[in-house]
């Protein structure tokens, strides 16, 4: 039986809700709007969520029912390096399309920025199974501050909650959930802080 199927329904709610992916198709619609409201912004977030997020992810559940990956967390550390590089291939291909047509910058910072932190992840998964989702929410609570101001901080509960709920699901140890949240918050949320700013 799956270590998930004991866990609190919440810890998975949560888990699933704001799982890397999905949270960062969120970010890539949302930032670029709320700088910029209108069409072109608009277009641009869905573009690079479908892009960076959506086929990966897609990928993914195929892999899942084909029996190739265990699940669509990645959970085994030997299956995460292959996902991560193809995932930051899909990255690095849209970032250059976003510098080269001139993109929002707040498209630009987020796929650079998750390229940077996702290369380290991606080297480091296959010892030690740092936690996306860590990195993802203390992140998350950085690129929000920095874009939207103190509005932003109102983010810390639901990050702090999401990485809890990897612990109760057992999909990580706490101290790879802290490294994760720590990592994001002073690489991703530190270099997407410094290409807007």
């Amino acid at each position: 039986m799956p270590r998930v199927k004991i866990a609190p329904d919440w810890a998975r709610w949560a888990s699933e809700i704001f799982q890397p992916p999905l949270t960062l198709a969120a970010l890539l619609v949302a930032l670029p709007w709320s700088a910029n409201p209108g069409v072109w912004s608009l277009l641009w977030g869905l573009a690079a969520a479908v892009v960076v997020c959506g086929v990966p992810l897609s990928v993914v559940l195929v892999l899942v029912r084909r029996g190739v990956l265990t699940d669509h967390h990645v959970s085994e550390k030997a299956q995460r390096r292959p996902v991560m590089i193809g995932t930051l291939v899909m990255v690095v291909g849209f970032l250059i399309a976003a510098l080269y047509f001139k993109g929002p910058v707040e498209i630009v910072g987020l796929l650079a920025s998750t390229v940077l932190a996702g290369t380290l992840l991606a080297v480091v998964s296959p010892w030690w199974k740092i936690s996306g989702h860590g990195m993802m929410m203390g992140g998350t609570v950085v690129v929000l501050t920095v874009s939207w101001g103190p509005f932003g901080l109102l983010f810390i509960p639901v990050a702090l909650f999401v990485s809890w709920s990897r612990t109760k699901l057992q999909a990580h140890s706490g101290s790879q959930v802290i490294a994760g949240f720590l990592y994001g918050v002073v690489v991703l949320g530190g270099i997407y802080a410094w290409l807007v700013l």
